[in-house]
């Protein structure tokens, strides 16, 4: 079989003419199985938009003779890798060998496509795509990127790496890479068959073209168990670019009864600002009888403290998770803030989001308009004998007026 051209080549452009990435200058490859896709697919559906987006679902192999396959998701190919000639693990191999298939299978389409960008991510992965093209605009895409973020767990980086773009979180190649991977990637395999997942096989393979990992922290693996609420409250300065390990999880809001449903409020509040989803705004309310700390979510939550909290301390989020792989209360790849429930008056009312519109000022300005109510179902009852808890216990909605965020106000924030 004849080497595969170079994307660079097959495609023509103009590099003196620069202009924004968008989605159509995106290709996503979506690692999974036969087994495994019916299960995640309601997450996939979240995100993914028909006639907008390009891509694949890459499975092991066909689905039953008797199933369609959904207009609502990417098309499928089978992987024409026979992973099981080079040992380990076959699934791993094939799985690695996401961004050579979806690279391999852009080039075979009839007509030209200029393709900037390869976005891979597992079946259960959820994408923001606003974000992702956001981000991928503070980068030049004819160099050679490697794109994405660590495990939040420490014990898991500690026996993985602290260098690789893990899988599940999604992370992004360059056209550039992606082109030299086809060139390469298949004795590179052969090489790293010994390592323990496609995550570890990818950066072995992309660290021989001499690239590093350049870490987006919106990119979220969430090697996380029980409820990351504390973490979804005070998210760190940087766009939301996906979530991942949903169905393992507490839903997301308890406004909701399944988690795909509490996800999907997520996403649609999220297409009114994609720049401001979750992020973090803290103020505080001081009156007579009230000493509020307020820290706000955007399109997620409210947070009302009885006391002054430092926004030093509102930034940590609340740990209301457990590792990973041993369910231990960390380490973290981040500060977090411990809950102690006998300090009642160290705790938060709570208010989830209800509802979200947009709407245009006669000076052109669009802002949204986001509210937040009380999960009553919980039967708040503290300790805490503050005037200002007492006070607090009087709200019962949140009201949150926002302009909307230029997308561009990213690229002044430094990846890090």
């Amino acid at each position: 079989m004849s080497a595969p051209v170079h994307l660079r080549d097959r495609l023509s452009l103009d590099s003196t003419v620069p202009f924004a990435t968008d989605l159509s200058h995106i290709v996503f490859g979506i690692s999974s199985s036969a087994e495994t896709w019916d299960r995640e697919r309601p997450y996939n559906e979240l995100w993914w938009r028909p006639g907008e987006m390009h891509g694949y679902v890459w499975l092991d192999e066909d689905p039953p003779a008797d199933s369609t396959w959904p207009s609502t998701c990417p098309p499928y190919h089978v992987s024409t890798f026979n992973a099981s000639t080079i040992g380990g693990s076959p699934s791993a191999a094939r799985i690695a060998r996401t961004i050579v298939e979806s690279y391999k299978a852009v080039m075979a389409e009839p007509g030209s496509r200029e393709i900037r960008w390869f976005v891979i991510g597992d079946d259960s992965t959820v994408l923001f795509p606003e974000n992702v093209v956001a981000v991928l605009n503070k980068y030049d895409h004819e160099e050679m990127y490697y794109i994405g973020s660590i495990s939040e767990s420490v014990e898991q980086t500690v026996r993985h790496s602290y260098s690789i773009a893990y899988g599940g979180a999604g992370f992004v190649v360059s056209q550039s890479v992606a082109a030299e991977l086809a060139l390469m990637m298949d004795g590179c395999l052969e090489r790293y068959a010994n390592l323990y997942g496609s995550d570890e096989r990818v950066q072995s393979c992309i660290s021989e073209l001499g690239v590093i990992l350049t870490i987006e922290p919106g990119f979220h693996q969430v090697d996380l168990h029980d409820d990351i609420y504390g973490l979804l409250a005070a998210h760190p300065v940087a766009p939301l670019l996906s979530l991942n390990h949903l169905r393992h999880l507490k839903p997301i809001s308890p406004h909701w009864e399944t988690q795909v449903e509490a996800v999907k409020s997520l996403i649609e509040v999220s297409k009114h600002d994609p720049s401001r989803t979750l992020q973090q705004a803290i103020c505080y309310e001081h009156r007579p009888g009230v000493n509020w700390s307020v820290s706000v979510s955007w399109g997620y939550s409210v947070e009302v403290y009885p006391q002054h909290v430092s926004s030093k301390e509102l930034a940590k989020p609340l740990m209301t998770f457990r590792t990973w792989r041993t369910r231990s209360p960390g380490p973290f790849t981040f500060d977090v803030r411990p809950v102690d429930p006998n300090r009642a008056c160290d705790l938060p009312l709570i208010f989830f989001l209800d509802q979200a519109k947009s709407e245009t000022g006669r000076n052109g300005i669009i802002r949204t308009i986001t509210e937040y109510s009380r999960n009553m179902t919980d039967n708040v009852i503290s300790s805490c004998k503050l005037q200002s808890y007492i006070k607090a216990l009087e709200l019962e909605t949140v009201t949150v007026y926002a302009t909307k965020m230029d997308p561009d106000d990213w690229k002044r924030v430094n990846s890090l």
